[in-house]
């Protein structure tokens, strides 16, 4: 464990040391995709001491920040890593060294750059997202400039790369490859340099705005001059997307012809780069033949139409590589053939196969994570991402139908959509180093941590403000009752707060009220008829979200940050309503499902018990087990067991873990008289001297010692700006 004072050093210099660790893991990308600064990437030296960094961060992430509590999402790549690892035991006998490489990069993805954005301020994040975006725009425009230089010079060879291997460079074969390794990998990383300079546009100076208009129009005539094709899908759906975005919807006509004219637009533009570089190619047909260094002499294809595809083999050769990997996978399910070792495993059950004896990789990354992690590994992989994709798509319905447009949500719907779509066709996403991987953990924890929290619009109330908001819920709520004649009391520590303290305990900061079954559903549906402006209830009968058993009333134009709680609902400042059943003694069944209900909608952080050690790994793996249900299914069973008894003489909250009884006489609420509470009149029970002896014991007007003085956890509530 690190010393205090390191730790001391590393958390005042933190910001920075992450600012370098990102602006490095950037670079290293980019020099291993452009070939002339390959030698950096290659170099073992380089190569360690950025593995060392990202190891350490990871490290400190996970034990000293505690990421594994706080980041959404993130059990799921934990158990992503857990199953590479069992992968890599499976498979030793056929070597170890290139699975536990990949084990590295997993443990940088998720641990030293997926949660890193949650310890800054969404201006410090915001600053490590641009320097990321940064150092990768700069390299990649620069090296799309020369490329670009080679294609009018008309200059194509080849070259060795690090690994020995013969490749392709400047205008080859009718594509522009370039100074870059791969033509379809750099066109991608090109298109999602125009999403980052088009969606932060706004926000650049006169200067860096001509200079970012200078970048898009050079990476366009990048990917227009690349050939790929599997770029130009993604460029269509990223303009369709945007436009669909940003158009007014009030006007389905004048949106959809938003939508028709971004789509032609992107067609005529890459259709004109395309034309007037082919008239370009014709105007120098005697230099190209005189040039090209590859290719039957006297060939005349002095265009971009590519020569390396056929209408026999449209898919250059990926349709054979597809069928031969999905052949593999039902021989080994559930863990696979591993990232690092899938070839010597793969001998061993056809040594005649396609990929087997060309040794090619998958070129499409779900066929991949289920050809080297099985079932197990894509379903794990597939819920994060699809986690990440209905949140943030979410996030944007929600944005959108109030008016508003969050760039920053926006670029990261486009990138993903374009990480989304390459992966159709293109491979090594997660698997390996890789510029597009970093890019997919950067984005999403950008999103979780930052946009996903966004609280532009919005004033951070304090404690004072909170109270008097939760006063005016309660004054709502008090009136309604009146006007209906529904009986209601405070209750719990607000019932002991009016009678001890004639408000709030100082110490807490909540308002419970609690009412017989009957009333409590007369107080939901007059809630509901209702339908006030600012005042709404939430409950899990009208939104299957809804974490909890009883019903809140809260107030819309406000919002709180729950640590605990994992799905997307937004829990306003609120009242509590607690319904009170005939008892029955139904603890240990209500105790079972209560745990079944945290479970499936807890965060880590929510079911983490510092004192627990070794069980609390037990309940992370029971987190990402009930996950997978619905809380909803939860709440109505314990709604159903808590009104099993339709008679009785005592009445009781019964829908937590009893570990005392705390019933009372049913005919205890049927009274109730007023008791001052802060600046207002709410109702008790007459006989509260009972019920709060049932529920805190005879000495519950005495003061408890200042230890004991326990505070809710702290939240940050926030309220919306007019």
């Amino acid at each position: 464990m690190l010393g205090e004072k390191m730790i001391s050093y590393i958390e005042k210099n933190y910001f920075r040391i992450n600012l370098i660790f990102l602006s490095v893991i950037s670079f290293y990308c980019m020099a291993g995709l452009i070939v002339p600064l390959q030698f950096i990437s290659a170099n073992k030296i380089v190569t360690a001491i950025m593995t060392l960094m990202g190891v350490f961060l990871g490290l400190y992430n996970l034990f000293i920040k505690k990421a594994y509590l706080k980041a959404k999402k993130i059990e799921y790549l934990i158990l992503f890593f857990v199953l590479n690892i069992i992968t890599s035991l499976i498979v030793i006998k056929h070597g170890f060294s290139t699975n536990v490489k990949n084990l590295v990069v997993f443990f940088i993805y998720f641990f030293a750059i997926y949660p890193v954005f949650q310890s800054f301020t969404a201006k410090k994040a915001r600053t490590l997202f641009d320097v990321f975006f940064s150092v990768i725009t700069v390299a990649n425009t620069l090296g799309v400039l020369i490329s670009i230089w080679q294609f009018f010079m008309l200059e194509g060879y080849h070259v060795l790369d690090y690994k020995g291997l013969l490749i392709r460079q400047g205008f080859v074969e009718s594509r522009l490859f370039g100074i870059l390794a791969s033509p379809n990998y750099l066109s991608i990383i090109s298109l999602m340099v125009i999403i980052y300079l088009w969606t932060s546009f706004s926000a650049f100076n006169k200067l860096v705005k001509s200079l970012a208009v200078l970048s898009i129009i050079l990476n366009f005539v990048y990917i227009v001059l690349s050939g790929s094709r599997t770029t130009l899908i993604c460029l269509l759906v990223v303009a369709v997307l945007y436009a669909l975005m940003m158009a007014d919807w009030t006007k389905k006509a004048k949106a959809l012809l938003t939508i028709v004219v971004a789509g032609a637009l992107v067609i005529v533009s890459y259709n004109g780069v395309k034309y007037s570089s082919d008239v370009y190619l014709k105007s120098h047909s005697t230099e190209i033949q005189k040039k090209q260094t590859e290719g039957k002499k006297g060939e005349e294809n002095f265009s971009l139409e590519r020569t390396d595809t056929s209408e026999e083999n449209i898919s250059n050769n990926r349709f054979a590589i597809w069928q031969s990997t999905a052949s593999f996978i039902p021989k080994r399910p559930i863990f696979g053939f591993s990232s690092g070792n899938w070839f010597e495993l793969g001998k061993e059950y056809d040594e005649s196969a396609y990929i087997i004896k060309q040794h090619y990789l998958t070129h499409n990354g779900y066929l991949e994570l289920l050809f080297y992690n099985g079932i197990t590994g894509f379903i794990t992989m597939a819920i994060f991402m699809l986690s990440f994709i209905f949140s943030s798509t979410k996030k944007f319905v929600k944005e959108w139908k109030d008016g508003e447009h969050n760039h920053e949500l926006i670029s990261v719907l486009l990138m993903t959509s374009v990480i989304l779509i390459s992966n159709l066709f293109l491979s090594s996403t997660f698997y390996g180093i890789s510029l597009q991987g970093c890019i997919l953990f950067v984005i999403a924890g950008y999103y979780f941590s930052i946009i996903y929290k966004n609280r532009e619009g919005y004033r951070k109330l304090d404690e004072k403000e909170i109270k008097e908001i939760e006063l005016g819920v309660m004054d709502y709520i008090h009136d309604l009752c009146q006007k209906k004649g529904i009986n209601y009391s405070l209750a719990y520590g607000t019932l002991l707060g009016a009678v001890r303290h004639k408000g709030y305990i100082p110490w807490d900061d909540d308002m419970d009220i609690a009412l017989k079954r009957d009333d409590y559903d007369r107080l939901y549906q007059a809630i509901l008829e209702d339908d006030h402006a600012v005042y709404k209830v939430a409950s899990w009968e009208n939104d299957g979200r809804y974490p909890y058993p009883f019903y809140r009333v809260y107030d819309v134009r406000t919002v709180y940050d729950n640590n605990y709680i994992e799905n997307d609902i937004e829990l306003g400042i609120c009242v509590d309503v607690f319904p009170f059943d005939f008892y029955s003694d139904v603890n240990d069944e209500m105790v079972k499902l209560d745990t079944y209900r945290r479970l499936s909608v807890y965060t880590l952080y929510g079911v983490h018990n510092k004192n627990a050690k070794f069980k609390n790994i037990i309940r992370y793996i029971m987190v990402m087990i009930f996950r997978l249900t619905r809380v909803k299914t939860w709440n109505k069973k314990m709604n159903e067991l808590s009104m099993k008894a339709q008679e009785g003489e005592f009445i009781d909250y019964l829908m937590e873990n009893k570990k005392i009884s705390t019933k009372f006489d049913k005919s205890l609420l049927d009274k109730v008289i007023d008791s001052p509470f802060e600046d207002r009149v709410y109702k008790i029970p007459e006989s509260y001297d009972q019920i709060l002896t049932a529920i805190y014991g005879d000495d519950y007007m005495e003061i408890p010692p200042v230890e004991k003085q326990v505070r809710h956890d702290d939240f940050e509530a926030y309220i919306k700006q007019v």
